[in-house]
């Protein structure tokens, strides 16, 4: 009886100790498809409050670290890094380097650039894209340039 009860414990903490590797997995790989499809941090700053997240309505914070990615996505990005390079040295000598180098980076800059569609009540950059042409904070248009160079940077809003 003894026996058949350690083996009956040995086998539920083998379950437990799989389950908890399938559920750290999922996350894992859950949380970096996420983290593509994130917008970037700056336009998230840029949306108005009642429609940004919470993690992202808050753009500053009073903890002085930055942590902006973990050590396994570091590892991810280092991963593709070195496949990478892998390519291009075989590329190279192929007489290839040069194309592969002009591909390899229009194809960084398409991945790097979201073109989906805005989500609802997310402003543009560009004002003529947004309702009543409404600019972003921090935009320097001809009719506050006029009013500095006029009256000076104090008269400014």
């Amino acid at each position: 009886m003894e026996q058949k009860l350690a083996e009956y414990r040995a086998r539920k903490a083998r379950e437990a100790k799989i389950s908890e590797v399938r559920e750290s997995t999922k996350k894992f790989f859950s949380g970096l498809w996420k983290s593509r499809e994130r917008a970037n941090p700056v336009e998230e700053a840029l949306l108005p409050p009642e429609d940004a997240p919470e993690e992202a309505s808050s753009v500053c914070s009073d903890d002085d670290t930055v942590n902006c990615c973990s050590y396994v996505d570091l590892f991810y990005y280092l991963l593709w890094f070195v496949l990478w390079v892998i390519v291009y040295v075989v590329f190279i000598e192929f007489q290839f380097g040069t194309v592969f180098l002009v591909v390899s980076g229009l194809i960084f800059m398409y991945v790097n650039t979201r073109t989906g569609p805005r989500r609802s009540g997310e402003v543009s950059a560009y004002s003529v894209f947004n309702k009543n042409c409404e600019s972003i904070d921090g935009t320097l248009k001809a009719e506050q340039f006029e009013r500095e160079i006029r009256y000076g940077p104090a008269v400014v809003k």
